[in-house]
């Protein structure tokens, strides 16, 4: 038994989730006495407030000051990547946005949290622009204040894929690595680098996989081949925003005038 709970308590971990209406699921795995602790703690606190807070939200607000060090109602000073359009922004529509490690969020949201950093003057809020491809609407390039990924490329990697690129798994990305292999002539580069979780990271550098990775039309995709030869395919998703206006080639141009010309009736 003692041995189970010293291996039980060296997985212990903190993870989040999404949840709906713009709320997260922030779950603790910790060893018995230390969670019930944690509990009671908060418990008590709630139960000695009166304040028409509900107790629930007295529990949480309680967490979270106790985690951060700040008051539930202030912001926090840490780094929070959230990915909006320009337009978005300016409200001029409301294309959501995307938030590291939750996913896509109101447009509302993204301006009410930016607003909040702008006029919170203990904030250092700051702006930095991402550029869209004009037809696939991918992350191709960010602006940027070896072997190893620079910080720079790692950051537009995790805006461009999100989560971990290996077909079928959305876990959160861990690692930056080459699809083709350094030690094969792969570049440290946006197009050769994937954002991967540990697990598959690690699983890919087994013998008999494949991967590789390009870009075409402006998507950037990549292909994994399996040991047993099963082929499957990664997409990077489009960067929130309005939707990509296709452009018309000067042929189809042309030939829409011709055919406008051409259905004209005749003057009477």
């Amino acid at each position: 038994m003692v041995e189970r709970a010293d291996r039980a308590a060296a997985q212990a971990r903190v993870s989040c989730r999404p949840a709906p209406n713009g709320m997260v699921y922030f779950t603790v795995l910790l060893p018995l006495a230390q969670g019930i602790g944690m509990y009671a703690a908060l418990k008590h606190h709630a139960d000695t407030t009166f304040d028409g807070r509900s107790r629930g939200q007295v529990m949480t607000d309680t967490a979270f000051e106790r985690i951060t060090g700040r008051s539930a109602g202030t912001a926090v000073p840490v780094e929070v990547n959230l990915v909006m359009a320009d337009t978005t922004l300016a409200g001029d529509d409301d294309c959501p946005g995307w938030l590291d490690g939750y996913g896509p969020v109101p447009a509302g949201f993204c301006r009410a949290l930016t607003g909040d950093a702008v006029a919170d003057k203990g904030a250092r809020a700051t702006l930095r622009r991402l550029y869209r491809h004009p037809r696939s609407g991918q992350l191709v390039a960010m602006e940027s204040r070896a072997r190893l990924f620079p910080k720079g490329l790692a950051t537009l990697i995790d805006r461009r894929d999100q989560t971990c690129r290996t077909p079928y798994c959305d876990a959160p990305i861990r690692h930056h690595d080459h699809a083709t292999p350094d030690r094969a002539g792969g570049k440290t580069s946006a197009e050769n680098g994937l954002g991967e979780c540990a697990a598959c990271n690690y699983a890919k550098e087994a013998p008999g996989w494949q991967v590789s990775a390009g870009t075409q039309d402006g998507s950037h995709t990549a292909r994994w081949v399996t040991p047993t030869g099963a082929v499957h395919y990664s997409i990077a998703p489009t960067l929130p925003g309005p939707p990509v206006r296709r452009r018309i080639s000067d042929t189809e141009g042309r030939l829409s005038i011709d055919l406008i010309t051409f259905d004209k009736p005749d003057a009477a």
